[in-house]
């Protein structure tokens, strides 16, 4: 008895096969960068909403300053020398840092303005003010980009209202 291989339609049938499956493939490997980049414009919206939150509740400024070069950006209070511990994991501060965080590795944090600085604080009444301490006067912004998208973060002045975008 001979040894038998695979027929020229076999082959077809095999290779026609992988081609439609990793056709169906390709679009939810694409929409896992735009997940990711969401997941991350998300975190820093609600760590904003946080720091916002805690001003107002323990009538001590609070912050969030950003650092572009290095990925991360750190919550405050009263002063970007002392991070808030983390509430998700108390043995740690809050600290997040796009390029060590598995869920979050690739994202870059593009810019962020804040008036004159990369970072804003909150006041007693949630009133957001750059870490210089001057009311914005207009809109603050984070840009955070992946493999070519791009979602920014909002902080409305007076208001403090966070949105994604």
């Amino acid at each position: 008895m001979s040894p038998r291989g695979f027929s020229l339609t076999e082959l077809i049938v095999i290779i026609a096969i992988l081609g439609i499956l990793s056709w169906l493939a390709f679009p939810k490997m694409s929409a896992m960068d735009e997940i990711k980049l969401d997941a991350a414009a998300r975190r820093l919206a609600g760590d904003l909403r946080y720091a916002q939150s805690l001003a107002m509740s323990r009538r001590v400024i609070h912050g969030v300053l950003f650092d572009p070069a290095l990925g991360k950006y750190t919550v405050f209070a009263p002063n970007p020398a002392t991070p808030i511990t983390d509430p998700a994991d108390r043995a740690r501060t809050m600290i997040v840092d796009y390029t060590s965080r598995t869920e979050f590795r690739g994202v870059l944090v593009q810019s962020a303005t804040f008036g004159t600085t990369p970072g804003v604080t909150f006041d007693y009444f949630g009133v957001p003010r750059d870490t210089a301490g001057v009311d914005l006067s207009s809109t603050g912004t984070v840009v955070l980009t992946y493999q070519g998208q791009t979602d920014t973060v909002f902080v409305a002045p007076q208001t403090g209202m966070v949105t994604v975008r």
